[in-house]
């Protein structure tokens, strides 16, 4: 009786071990939804930090710029202690010897200038790096919002994976609680004589199958949850749940439909990328960038630099009598660079190959832009077709299952059939699944491709 007893008490305090780390790990879990995940990717990212560092470095060199047009101002103080020396000698005036001794001799002076300088004209290529600095920082806004871009597509891709391997995990756990209610079914059964030994075991290998099959979709499942923390710069060790509010996964067919036909245009859908997207705007921006850089080539290379300065100078020899001795100079300078090595001219030719270059790189990008969302139109067609066969498919397996089930029930089938028509169902379900994913990402790839992602 006390065996008993202690049995009873070591298994209710096992039950009790496992509820309380399973409450747990529930607790503990956090929930994450598609836009807390996007937030927190944003937040996380080391490369839009980079890039808004690059923004506030380019502010200033725009302000530098700016200021390069104003008149330059300098105040310059200095005193100089100078010593004169003489050994001394002899000197003869008219014939008469003179001698001389020696000498050493110190004087202050002291001096105060201020200066100011200007361009006053260069064919306005100063005027244009004032331009190209502001085109620069037009560069860096567009790669911080192509890089957003790239976050939240990249994090979309992640999260629904997460919640696609959530669906599959619930599916095998739902099937796997189906095998084990067969088992005990066959189990009934051979109790009462109807079924023999075999079966128990032909269905208890299928409970093992099946379990197998679960915790190979929960490493799944776990695994995708890393890419996804990683995906957000977070720590890979948290436990999370990712949430599907906001995101409508149970679509009806004629849904899907609708989704499609809006999504089948290849030429809008193209014209829209064109119009929209940061990489295909940077590209222009690069274009317009060296055909600045051509024409500060072409003025340096062409036109004389005219520059105006003045100065006013004062100086004595003690610092109460600096003011006796004033100097006021202005006038206008000229420079015109006859030859300097070809290196103008080097600078002009190579902006034209620049630029040249650049209008390629926008050719390509438009046929990779057409590329990428043909490819995306095709999967989010096939994706639908196999959304639509399954549907058919699942309602045939689903009968199927009923019907073997009830076979065996009467003795007309076999467990094997039951257990067929059990696995079919299941990965239908899952087939489901992964095609109606692939569905939603194949759509959000057409919105990431033609431009229509914004955050």
């Amino acid at each position: 009786m006390n065996k008993i007893i202690r049995k009873i008490n070591s298994g209710f305090f096992v039950a009790l071990i496992i509820f309380i780390v399973s409450f747990d790990s529930a607790v503990s879990q956090q929930s994450l939804t598609i836009d807390q995940a996007l937030n927190t990717a944003i937040q996380n990212n080391l490369d839009l930090s980079s890039i808004q560092n690059n923004l506030s470095i380019q502010e200033q060199n725009i302000r530098r710029s700016k200021g390069s047009l104003l008149p330059s101002l300098s105040l310059t103080g200095r005193w100089t202690k100078n010593n004169t020396y003489s050994n001394g000698g002899i000197i003869f005036q008219n014939g008469v010897p003179i001698s001389i001794p020696s000498e050493s001799r110190w004087s202050d002076d002291f001096q105060l200038s201020l200066s100011s300088n200007i361009t006053l004209f260069d064919g306005f290529a100063n005027y244009r790096l004032v331009d190209l600095e502001e085109q620069n920082i037009s560069t860096y806004r567009l790669q911080f919002e192509k890089q957003k871009t790239d976050i939240v597509i990249n994090v979309t891709q992640a999260f629904y994976e997460v919640l696609k391997n959530e669906q599959i995990v619930l599916t095998n756990e739902q099937n796997l609680a189906t095998s084990k209610a067969q088992l005990e079914l066959v189990r009934e059964y051979f109790n009462v004589g109807k079924r023999t030994l075999a079966d128990i075991y032909r269905q208890d290998v299928q409970v093992a199958q099946d379990e197998l099959a679960l915790q190979r979709s929960v490493n799944v499942l776990e695994k995708s949850k890393v890419d996804l923390l990683s995906a957000l710069n977070d720590d890979v060790n948290k436990n999370i749940r990712a949430e599907s509010s906001g995101i409508n996964v149970n679509l009806s067919e004629s849904e899907l439909q609708k989704i499609l036909n809006e999504n089948r245009n290849l030429d809008l859908l193209v014209r829209k990328g064109i119009e929209d997207r940061y990489d295909y705007k940077s590209s222009l921006n690069q274009i317009e960038l060296n055909k600045i850089r051509l024409d500060i080539a072409t003025k340096n290379l062409y036109f004389p630099t005219v520059s105006g300065f003045a100065n006013y100078n004062m100086n004595g020899s003690a610092i109460d009598d600096i003011t006796n001795t004033r100097t006021a100079s202005f006038g206008i300078s000229l420079n015109y660079p006859i030859f300097q090595g070809f290196s103008k001219d080097v600078d002009r030719q190579i902006a034209e190959v620049n630029i040249k270059q650049r209008q390629l790189d926008l050719s390509k990008l438009e046929l990779q832009i057409r590329t990428e969302i043909k490819k995306a139109i095709l999967d989010l067609e096939n994706a639908y077709n196999q959304v639509v066969i399954l549907d058919r498919n699942i309602r045939s397996a689903e009968q199927d299952k009923l019907l073997s089930e009830e076979n065996y029930r009467l003795g007309l089938g076999t467990l094997l059939d039951v257990q067929t028509a059990t696995t079919r169902l299941n990965n239908l379900l899952i087939d489901k699944i992964n095609a109606t994913y692939n569905f939603l990402i194949a759509k959000r790839l057409i919105d990431y491709y033609s431009g229509q992602i914004k955050y």
